[in-house]
């Protein structure tokens, strides 16, 4: 049940009843179970999860390499571009890691605002992007093209009301609709559109990793020399992945696949880390340098504010 809450609820009028028809479950049952995670704080929140690109954000990976990594977060979580903040840390690698989301037209000029040197690395491919914590996770292989126009009004009225918490009940869309001030069945055939072109991820549970048990948040970085398509899927198929990005290499960080994996302790961290070079090698992909970079500390975890 709480990993179908994670994925995501259906675009439907009842969507906790039809959820938990194909569970075998009660409605009542989702519901609770979703308003429990909330109140206890095993979940950060529940609503809808956008792709930054597909409402007009740029979004990338960041690192730097600092002696004062607490200055240097401070500033960092202080900024609204920032959603996601870490102390990782691992001999010869930046040990400050962020992520960056800005309208894309201002991208480049707010990174500027950053005092101090740091290294940009977008994702190029995306081989997974949903994290889904005790259950599996949808792999996904796409390019980062947008074929939607940029949202309108009416487009950000709806992000506006999605975009943080929202309250779990039975009639979860009708409720909405009549916060933005639009028909329910509008709203439903808006979001299915999105979801199809990927502006929409789902909309679900966010879990609380480290409160939900998975203490041990490690990057998997790996140097593939040249295309990494079969790597990438190859990894993107494990469940103990949540996900797998292409992003260029640096003369700092000389690694062009990253995998998130997720854990219970430290040792199972690097257990799961062992198991993905394993995998690599099975398939004569084996990379040519791999390092994990485990999350020490965790300076800001939020989610993104599209439309004020």
């Amino acid at each position: 049940m709480l990993a179908a809450l994670q994925r995501g609820i259906p675009l439907a009028r009842r969507p906790f009843e039809e959820l938990a028809r194909e569970l075998g479950c009660a409605e009542d049952d989702l519901i609770g179970l979703a308003s429990r995670s909330l109140s206890d704080g095993t979940a950060r929140r529940f609503g809808a999860v956008f792709d930054a690109r597909r409402v007009g954000f740029s979004s990338a990976l960041c690192c730097a390499t600092t002696d004062r990594p607490d200055d240097a977060a401070a500033l960092l979580a202080a900024r609204a571009e920032v959603t996601h903040c870490y102390l990782r840390e691992a001999p010869g690698c930046p040990n400050l890691w962020w992520t960056w989301s800005a309208p894309a037209e201002r991208f480049d000029l707010s990174l500027a605002e950053i005092p101090f040197p740091f290294r940009t690395l977008p994702a190029t491919r995306r081989y997974k992007v949903d994290v889904v914590f005790g259950g599996e996770t949808r792999t996904r292989d796409e390019s980062v093209a947008d074929e939607l126009p940029p949202p309108d009004e009416r487009d950000r009225r709806i992000i506006r009301a999605m975009q943080g918490g929202t309250e779990v009940r039975a009639d979860y869309f009708a409720a909405l609709a009549e916060r933005i001030g639009i028909r329910e069945w509008d709203l439903l055939s808006t979001l299915e559109i999105w979801r199809r072109k990927g502006r929409l991820k789902r909309i679900g549970l966010l879990l609380n990793h480290r409160r939900s048990g998975y203490a041990a948040n490690g990057m998997c970085c790996f140097r593939i020399d040249g295309e990494t398509t079969d790597a990438g899927r190859a990894l993107a198929e494990l469940t103990e992945v949540t996900h797998c990005y292409e992003r260029p290499p640096c003369a700092e960080f000389p690694y062009n696949l990253f995998a998130m994996v997720h854990a219970r302790t430290e040792g199972e961290a690097q257990r799961q880390f062992e198991m993905l070079k394993s995998r690599l090698a099975s398939l004569d992909i084996a990379p040519s340098a791999s390092v994990m970079l485990l999350s020490t500390k965790e300076y800001k975890k939020t989610s993104m504010v599209f439309c004020p």
